[in-house]
This record gives C-alpha cells, structure tokens and sequence, in this order.
C-alpha cells in the first residue's frame, strides 16, 4: 500500500552545517535516504539488512539499542531529546561516509517522538523529528505483522510494538501525508517489502 502524497526534495545532514532548532543539524542536497519507522520487532533491521545489498546502500544503525546495552536499562524522558539529537547526528556521520547511492536510517530519529508519545505522553519531540523526516525520498512503515520475536531488555512485548504502530499510522495521517513526505505501508516477508520499495521508487 503507498500512500500518494508527493514528496519533499532529498536533502542530508553534514557535520560542518550549523544546527537548528533544537540542535538539529540544518540540511543540504545530497545521496537519497529512506527512513524505517515500526514498533519493535516489526523487521526494521530486517529490511535495512536485505535492502542494503538489493539497493546496494548503506545503513545507520539505531543508537537507542546501544543506549539500552550501554546503560542496561530504557532511557527516561529527560534523556529522550538527546537520544534524538545522537540518532541524527549519527546519520550526518553516515552521510558524509557513504558510497552507495542510498542511505537507510533504521530507524528515522522520529521514531524516538514515537516512544516519548507511547512512555511519556510527550510531544514536544515531534517537531523537530518531523522536520527531519523530510530528509527522506521514501518513508517505509514497516507494519506489525511481521513475526515478533523476544530480545530481553531491548523490548517490552507485542502489545508495545502494536501501541507504536497505532501511533505512527495516526503520525502518517495527521503529519506526515500533510507535509508531503511519500510514505509506504510494508507488510509481509522481508522479500515482498524490499520489492514494495523498488516498486515504490519506480513510480
């Protein structure tokens, strides 16, 4: 299912460029991206694995999963600003680096406005997430019934990953489509999601 909303022209994120609100790095023209948004276990990592080598591209890899092997626990809501501001820089960093023609953030920093919406019932995350969401050529929302899986501490069950996902489709609607950004519902094994994005770009 992709949803038909026009898009907004690529743009990336590079280290020398100054820092807007909130300490978001400002944009510039550069490679394509495509953002993975999902509750967890929704096969986020999956996809950017598989689309990796299909598109080829390169990846950004989520820091909130080292934040939880690093401190051994899930950050708190005063902790949730800067986890947003390492996830993007973490994605200039990756910019600036790759050789491929595509980048994929698994995820896209919005997703850490998702899970200050889903713990703490805090927005004020979203506008800057947002913002940076128009980074994306393709936004894929990778949907839940993919299989899940239990991986300790890093996540809370499946009732979690369905709360996510409720929110995001509530983001897709009211946010996303709104502003233009192209977002496209994968369901499904991994094989029929990374064909869903090669349709998708061909259109």
């Amino acid at each position: 299912i992709i949803a038909t909303y026009e898009y907004l022209p690529t743009v990336t994120f590079c280290p020398e460029q100054p820092r807007g609100a909130k300490g978001m790095p400002e944009p510039t023209p550069s490679l394509r991206r495509i953002g993975l948004m999902g509750g967890e276990g929704s096969g986020k990592t999956t996809l950017a694995t598989a689309l990796a080598t299909a598109l080829p591209a390169c990846t950004v890899d989520e820091r909130l999963r080292a934040f939880v092997d690093r401190e051994g626990r899930a950050p708190r809501r005063d902790e949730q600003h800067a986890l947003l501001v390492e996830q993007t820089t973490h994605e200039e960093a990756a910019a600036a680096a790759c050789r491929h023609p595509w980048l994929v953030a698994d995820p896209a920093p919005l997703m850490i406005a998702v899970y200050s919406l889903l713990y703490f019932d805090d927005d004020s995350l979203l506008a800057p997430a947002l913002g940076h969401a128009g980074a994306y050529d393709l936004v894929v929302w990778c949907r839940p019934d993919f299989p899940w899986s239990p991986d300790g501490i890093q996540r809370d069950g499946s009732g979690a990953r369905d709360a996510a996902d409720a929110i995001i489709g509530r983001l897709v609607a009211e946010e996303l489509g709104p502003r233009g950004i192209r977002v496209l519902e994968a369901a499904g094994a991994a094989d029929d999601r990374v064909a869903a994005v090669r349709r998708a770009w061909q259109r």
